[in-house]
């Protein structure tokens, strides 16, 4: 049989796809999720029972996160929440599953049936097959492509306005067991500005409004148009990599780039201050910078257009800048990424792997925290103690990967305040419940507005004053005053 009659046979429609899921069923759900399929799920809610839905970094609701009955969708938080979903971590509808990307699939693929199931199914988004019957995975690569190969039922939707990437990235069709056709149609105008008059709430109409006329072109906002009413302007700007930097973000940006050499390797994180890195010229002047990364960040690709990244003195994928998905950068970035061999993609159980990520002489991680404590550890996932607002994503193998690399860096951002400066993001201890995301002794240097504190190789007592003398200078007394109480005589 050849693959255009596998094809053929396997399309379907998304209400017939979805009935391959049942009660007791796990049901994967990447980011920017196939929509047809997700709104098909989400309509047998009253069918269904007990069906748990594991979400990465999910930015819409088809049904399941405001829903208060638990009894038809469990919600399963893999590697990131996300600031659209949080609410539901805060009502304890939620849990979060701790893995890691280099070693999520470890317990499947040794078999360990008594430690974990995979997923029952995966809903995944598709190219449209090439001649050779294989299609890719587009820019939001992720893990769409290693739940693939493992879940017992996989359903595509194929959408053929994907961006075409180059890379690891493929599936034959007969790996797929059905196949739902959905191109989002064009997004002009007068479609995008009836379906922003919907919107009951004015200061979201005019927030939609504004990021429109920020946008080069209204078709980036093609494949979630069915979801707009449902989202905040706010959040899709920073999805599309186009939010402001804060304040402190420029001064950061100006320690960071001293600390960074031509030819260093580098991966930056999501989130502020980091996203604001190359806008505000930490690279400046830099050349033969390689790029491996988790995911993008804005300004990724013109790195490569302006000619600070070239990836000539990498150890491996030299010429390239690889990534597990192009996510994070902006409009303009993926016009460059767009059928460029340049840019390739991997799983990320490869590409975050320490055996691919000590093969790096020079590798530097640049990442963000929420707290650091004047021991070095780094929290990057909670506030308040135990409140869990986001987590781990990529930043420990990352963060190892710059402390293990023979010249490499893992290098931590930090404002030194929230709440408009009335809370130190420098603190003396952890708060009871929160988590620690990087131990202390793999912490390298941390950045904030004031400076670089370096802690490679300081004892407890060095590591507070290189800690207090970066933090704001109005909570440096105390900070001074309470670590002598612990650590001094």
């Amino acid at each position: 049989m050849d693959w255009q009659e596998i094809y053929r046979e396997r399309l379907t429609t998304p209400g017939e796809a979805m009935k391959a899921v049942r009660s007791g069923d796990t049901v994967m759900i990447p980011i920017f999720p196939p929509v047809t399929l997700a709104l098909a799920l989400a309509a047998r809610r009253d069918e269904l029972k007990d069906v748990t839905v594991r979400l990465l970094a999910p930015a819409a609701d088809p049904g399941w996160l405001r829903t208060p009955d638990e009894s038809t969708f469990k919600v399963e938080f893999e590697l990131y929440i996300g600031d659209f979903a949080r609410f539901v971590m805060d009502e304890r509808r939620g849990t979060y599953l701790p893995n890691l990307f280099s070693t999520g699939m470890k317990a499947y693929d040794d078999g360990r049936h008594d430690d974990v199931h995979v997923p029952d199914v995966l809903i995944c988004t598709v190219s449209k097959p090439n001649r050779a019957g294989y299609c890719h995975f587009g820019v939001h690569n992720w893990v769409q492509r290693s739940y693939a190969r493992r879940c017992p039922i996989v359903i595509a939707q194929v959408d053929e306005s994907l961006t075409q990437v180059h890379g690891d990235v493929y599936i034959h069709v007969s790996e797929i067991d059905q196949f739902v056709e959905f191109t989002p149609p064009p997004l002009d105008r007068a479609d995008f500005d009836q379906i922003v008059s919907t919107i009951a709430d004015e200061s979201r109409r005019e927030g939609w409004k504004q990021l429109a006329g920020e946008l080069p072109s209204l078709q980036v906002l093609s494949s979630v148009r069915a979801i707009i009413p449902a989202l905040a302007a706010g959040d899709v700007r920073s999805l599309l990599g186009m939010g402001e930097p804060p304040p402190e973000a420029a001064p950061i940006a100006r320690h960071l780039h001293g600390l960074i050499q031509d030819g260093d390797t580098i991966q930056i994180g999501v989130g502020e201050p980091s996203r604001g890195m190359v806008r505000l010229g930490a690279f400046a002047g830099r050349k033969h910078l390689g790029i491996h990364t988790e995911l993008g960040w804005p300004g990724l690709a013109k790195m490569w257009r302006d000619g600070i990244v070239d990836g000539s003195r990498k150890e491996i994928h030299i010429g390239k800048s690889v990534a597990g998905a192009w996510t994070g950068c902006d409009p303009t970035d993926l016009d460059i990424i767009d059928d460029n061999p340049h840019f390739e993609l991997y799983d990320p159980e490869y590409v975050l792997h320490p055996r691919t990520l000590t093969k790096f002489d020079r590798f530097v991680a640049i990442n963000n925290a929420i707290t650091v404590d004047l021991l070095g550890q780094i929290n990057s996932e909670t506030v308040f103690g135990g409140r869990m607002i986001n987590g781990t994503g990529g930043q420990p193998e990352m963060h190892l990967a710059g402390a293990f690399s023979p010249r490499g860096r893992a290098l931590t951002l930090l404002p030194s305040t929230a709440m408009g400066g009335a809370v130190s993001r420098i603190v003396t201890q952890m708060e009871p419940g929160s988590f620690v995301t990087v131990p202390r002794f793999f912490a390298d240097a941390v950045i904030t507005e004031y400076g670089v504190a370096r802690l490679w190789g300081k004892n407890h007592r060095q590591r507070a004053e290189e800690l207090i003398a970066v933090a704001h200078p109005d909570h440096r007394d105390d900070l001074r005053a309470q670590a002598r109480a612990l650590w001094w005589p």
